[in-house]
């Protein structure tokens, strides 16, 4: 499979496969986890005029996201936590036995439960929520939803399983539609024009008082920058090499062919 071009389009299974071992590679990177400063994040952030690192922009986006939820009580789903960085962050406002967090992959499961003792994680996909009707008082999901096969099947499952007067919250990317066509984590499927279009996606599937802010200078643009400046200062300092530096910025050069948008969302359930 070349950078440009899938051979042959994958299945749910083997794209999940593919985007799991992505992300375990990601993270066990040194760099990385001092660029995230040692948390277990693995977003792009939130980066306002007074944010300095990876670290903080982080729990930006989670504050940017969580105000979207006035009264904080109830139960919470964290929908694709990773290793529960999110799950954790969420104790700043639920008690651990109301937050319930879901990841596809149980090894995530093993290390978000370290990240966020006390709360419940189950390994399930988040377009087949096995979860009553009417089973939380909030959803949120940080930038995980361009993963789903497809992001329309998950927000049916988030509006059913969501209360009356329920809250769905989520950061999102959108890609060209030739970039959803060529990269391996990607589904055509999933292709959305823009923030118009995502937002009557939501609309249809249930939901009101739906909006949709675009964010991709404070979100993907800054987080560009500020990613390849710092790894350039490390390889400036001899710290990495020159065959590191160029593995860890080819994802961050070959995303910005596709970007389009960077969004935030929030929705509710009448």
């Amino acid at each position: 499979m070349t950078p440009d071009r899938k051979e042959s389009a994958m299945s749910e299974i083997e794209m999940q496969q593919y985007i799991l071992k992505r992300y375990d590679d990601i993270r066990n990177t040194s760099v990385i986890r001092a660029y995230y400063g040692g948390t277990d994040f693995l977003n792009l952030g939130y980066w306002d005029e007074h944010t300095r690192d990876q670290k903080q922009a982080c729990y930006n986006m989670m504050e940017q996201l969580l105000a979207w939820i006035p009264e904080k009580k109830g139960r919470i789903l964290d929908v694709a936590c990773g290793k529960g960085a999110t799950t954790a962050y969420l104790l700043n406002y639920y008690a651990p036995e109301n937050v319930t967090a879901i990841d596809i992959s149980g090894k995530n499961m093993e290390l978000a439960r370290i990240n966020a003792p006390d709360c419940t994680f189950l390994e399930m996909s988040a377009t087949d929520l096995n979860f009553p009707d009417n089973s939380f008082d909030s959803i949120i999901s940080v930038e995980a939803a361009f993963h789903f096969h497809t992001r329309e099947k998950f927000l049916h499952e988030a509006y059913r399983v969501l209360k009356t007067g329920g809250r769905l919250v989520l950061s999102d990317i959108l890609m060209s539609l030739e970039g959803e066509r060529k990269v391996e984590s990607r589904t055509e499927q999933n292709y959305v024009k823009d923030l118009e279009e995502y937002e009557n996606i939501i609309r249809r599937t249930g939901f009101d008082k739906v909006e949709v802010i675009d964010a991709t200078e404070q979100c993907w643009r800054r987080h560009f920058w500020h990613v390849v400046h710092y790894v350039h200062e490390r390889f400036l300092h001899k710290e990495i090499s020159w065959e590191q530096m160029k593995k860890h910025l080819y994802h961050t050069y070959r995303r910005a062919l596709y970007v389009d948008y960077y969004l935030l969302a929030a929705a509710s359930k009448s």
